[in-house]
């Protein structure tokens, strides 16, 4: 990880802030966001790159609370399909929905009438799911399946037990290291200083209150002291490690953390996001697993396993991913998934409590939490721990509501879930990608029109007109047929990439479904040397480290 030497980067920060959000993954991303459109002086800094923790390590899903049925929690079911709302009405060229099924079988809890009472208690108590909604984007109401439609849709799974299904719909996001971007964009749009690879060394504490804290960039080694009126920390589960958190919340904090897994294939092994119990695992485990269409390929999972309550190494061990990979198979033999099919292993932590008795896996909170003095955190510091990219938005609006009390600061009520994020100014997508095709069309290939509107949505426009500046910057990544060279160019000017890596990962789609052929790497590494300024052992780091990311996720 490199500096790009030109900038100095501490040395622009203000000398005080209402308040200072440790940690960008999507809940910090969220906070600053949220904060700086209701006009309070933010500061964001990240220790890593924006995004690149767990919330980059998902299943790409939103929910829309169809899971809270099973331990009848209305009130999460109904924040869950709002939140997923939210996001289809500010970010529709990144979030779109997705249909979901799960089998169901002649035992009364897996029959097509408990299930689809299930359904239509959902569909009731979501009916304002779609209000305010772009037509592109609006969520169907749940159905059920005959055993010829299951059949007909999802012919992979059809052991003889299967009867029929139920289809409901919840949401995908296409990019969620974007996603984190557009609300980190955003919130810099808004006022608010963003800095990513700068870490948090301590607090500032005068008189039992925290006043800021001191931080320092990574690459330069240079730290400076900020202050702040407050503090929200989003660095879920690392938050464990600080002493501070340690002596002042005990038991208020997780008891264990769950080791998040997915697996990623090129493969495609459906066309619609199925559910279902695999028939083997380790320790008898029997979790629904969901196999999730997702570009050209799948991702699959998710696995918990239990951590410490001091987070260690986020690797998979060999017989963990043997294990993982028996039990997909077991759903169907057809898939024949692979070692060699995995691609890409998501990994991330997440809070949680130990297993029930008998259990296995470790349980997740069901809810985010926000711990402050009342749960002994000195004054002027919360700690959020959220739980799902889905509500991040809507914890945040109860952190910055929080936050302001504590400053006895009055600010406006959030317009967040209705104000378009950096990139989703669009009112109507289908219209948008209409209008975008006819005048695109016979420019480049449907399919790189097609991801260009879904990841850069209402940005697309500047990278045009990077293009009307430059021909060659409209010619194809070299051995990425359907990346533009404008896309490049357009994330060093405007995104704030630091690495290699965060080029590759998490600001361009070049790299997120599978490891890049090395061509396309090296014209990256070269376009982004010349502009940070790397010498040739830089430059070379920076292709290790991301080759790294594909390799370094399983330990013997």
């Amino acid at each position: 990880m490199t500096h790009d030497r030109s900038r100095d980067r501490l040395g622009s920060l203000a000398s005080r802030y209402d308040l200072a959000v440790v940690g960008a993954g999507i809940q910090g991303a969220a906070v600053a966001w949220e904060a700086a459109s209701r006009g309070l002086r933010v500061v964001l800094v990240e220790a890593g790159d924006f995004g690149s923790g767990t919330s980059a390590n998902s299943l790409k899903t939103i929910h829309g609370g169809v899971r809270c049925l099973q331990r009848l929690d209305f009130s999460a079911m109904r924040e869950y399909a709002r939140e997923r709302r939210a996001l289809l009405r500010i970010v529709p060229h990144l979030v779109a929905p997705l249909p979901c099924m799960i089998p169901t079988h002649r035992q009364l809890s897996k029959s097509k009438l408990f299930l689809g009472a299930g359904m239509l208690v959902y569909d009731f108590a979501s009916r304002d799911r779609n209000f305010g909604i772009d037509p592109a984007r609006r969520i169907s109401r749940c159905g059920i399946l005959s055993l010829a439609e299951w059949r007909e849709l999802a012919p992979t799974l059809s052991d003889a037990s299967i009867n029929g299904g139920v289809r409901w719909y919840d949401a995908q996001v296409y990019n969620s290291e974007r996603l984190v971007l557009a609300f980190v964009i955003s919130a810099r749009n808004a006022g608010a200083d963003t800095l990513n690879y700068t870490a948090k060394t301590e607090y500032v504490i005068e008189q039992g209150r925290v006043r800021g804290l001191v931080v320092r960039d990574r690459a330069s080694g240079q730290t400076r002291e900020i202050g702040a009126d407050c503090v929200v920390d989003c660095t879920g589960p690392w938050a464990v490690r600080d002493g501070l958190f340690r002596s002042s919340v005990g038991e208020s904090g997780p008891r264990v953390l769950a080791r998040g897994i997915n697996l990623v294939t090129p493969r495609k092994l459906t066309d619609c996001a199925l559910g279902a119990r695999p028939l083997t695992g380790l320790d008898d485990s029997r979790r629904l697993l969901f196999i999730a269409p997702w570009r050209e390929g799948t991702i699959v999972g998710t696995w918990y396993y239990s951590e410490p309550a001091e987070p260690g190494s986020l690797t998979l061990t060999e017989p963990e991913l043997a294990d993982c990979l028996r039990q997909v198979n077991s759903i169907s033999p057809s898939f024949e998934l692979r070692r060699e099919d995995i691609s890409l292993i998501h990994r991330g932590l997440l809070p949680a409590n130990p297993p029930a008795p008998g259990g296995v896996e470790p349980r997740l909170w069901e809810h985010a939490q926000i711990l402050d003095a009342e749960s002994g955190a000195p004054e002027g510091l919360y700690w959020l721990q959220g739980v799902k990219l889905t509500n991040a938005r809507a914890a945040a609006v109860q952190a910055v509501d929080r936050a302001a009390r504590g400053l006895g600061k009055a600010v406006g009520a959030s317009k967040t879930d209705r104000t378009p994020l950096y990139g989703g100014a669009i009112e109507n997508y289908r219209l948008f990608e209409q209008d975008w095709r006819k005048r695109l069309g016979g420019r480049w290939p449907d399919e790189t029109i097609d991801r260009l509107l879904r990841n850069y949505g209402s940005c697309l426009e500047s990278i045009l007109a990077l293009i009307d500046g430059d021909a060659a910057l409209g010619e194809p990544v070299p051995k990425s047929p359907n990346s533009l060279r404008a896309e490049i160019q357009f994330a060093l000017d405007r995104e704030m990439p630091v690495s290699l890596s965060d080029l590759i990962l998490r600001r361009t789609d070049l790299g997120t479904l599978a490891c890049p052929d090395r061509a396309t790497i090296d014209y990256c590494a070269d376009v982004m040397a010349r502009h940070m300024g790397w010498d040739s052992s830089e430059k070379t780091s920076n292709i290790s480290e991301l080759l790294d990311c594909y390799t370094r996720s399983i330990e013997a």
